[in-house]
């Protein structure tokens, strides 16, 4: 018999869920929701192709992307519904403070248009960020800028195909960290399982889609940001989330 909140799995997931079903939601910018231009907004369903974007509502109601200068604001794409970054990014009006010794886990599902350079998803400055330094290595920065790395030999990400990054640090004070991927040739692969990283440090992040106001910009396209505190996502947990967000299209 199922349980009360639990519906029949689909696809790995579950039917009906959505991400505040997971505790510790602090962080949610979601795909086709709360975005706004000027005078257009995607609620309203009338954004145009190549409006400049002036804010991302957190669904999570904590952290609101914003960008307030007009060269540095990603772009519509009406065909896909997606936030076309190049040198581009968002200011976070609150910063995510993540404790020391704090589980967590960070979601960012984007699709790369080349690897020309490092790209940061998500961070604060240069020691605290998560970017990807090539189409096989991601880094995690964490308070001190010690440099915990994940590089598959072979693996390697492909151009324009959207994938899920998530981070997940489990473990109280012993910090384990792990990097997975979901997207592609890939379901929710453990990047590098080799590499078991302890780092329980402070974790502190306000931009999206660059490493601080003016670096790595993470040029391609970008759909979720979502951040769990307190939370280490299981293997049930992330299959649940990817499930709801690849149907998000």
């Amino acid at each position: 018999m199922l349980g009360l909140g639990t519906s029949l799995s689909t696809s790995g997931g579950v039917q009906g869920f959505v991400p505040t079903d997971i505790s510790g939601l602090d962080l949610w910018l979601k795909y086709n929701t709360g975005i706004a231009g000027a005078s257009h907004t995607t609620d309203a369903g009338n954004m145009s192709n190549g409006e400049v974007v002036h804010s991302w509502a957190d669904q999570a109601g904590n952290h609101n992307g914003t960008q307030t200068t007009n060269n540095d604001r990603p772009t519509w794409i009406a065909a896909t519904n997606d936030l076309n970054f190049d040198v581009d990014m968002f200011d976070l009006d609150s910063v995510i403070e993540i404790a020391t010794n704090q589980d967590f886990s960070i979601v960012i599902r984007h699709k790369f248009i080349n690897f020309d350079s490092a790209y940061a998803l998500i961070g604060s400055s240069g020691n605290d960020v998560i970017k990807v330094g090539n189409n096989k290595k991601i880094t995690a920065k964490i308070f001190d800028g010690t440099a915990n790395a994940w590089e598959e030999s072979s693996d390697t990400f492909a151009t324009d195909v959207f994938y899920t990054f998530t981070l997940v640090r489990s473990g109280g004070s012993d910090g384990f960290l792990k990097m997975y991927v979901d997207g592609g040739a890939y379901s929710d692969k453990s990047w590098d399982d080799a590499h078991d990283y302890e780092d329980p440090q402070a974790f502190d992040l306000d931009n999206i889609g660059s490493s601080s106001d003016s670096g790595l910009f993470a040029v391609g396209h970008m759909r979720d940001v979502i951040v769990y505190k307190g939370t280490a996502l299981t293997a049930g947990q992330r299959a649940d989330l990817y499930s709801y967000i690849n149907a998000q299209t």
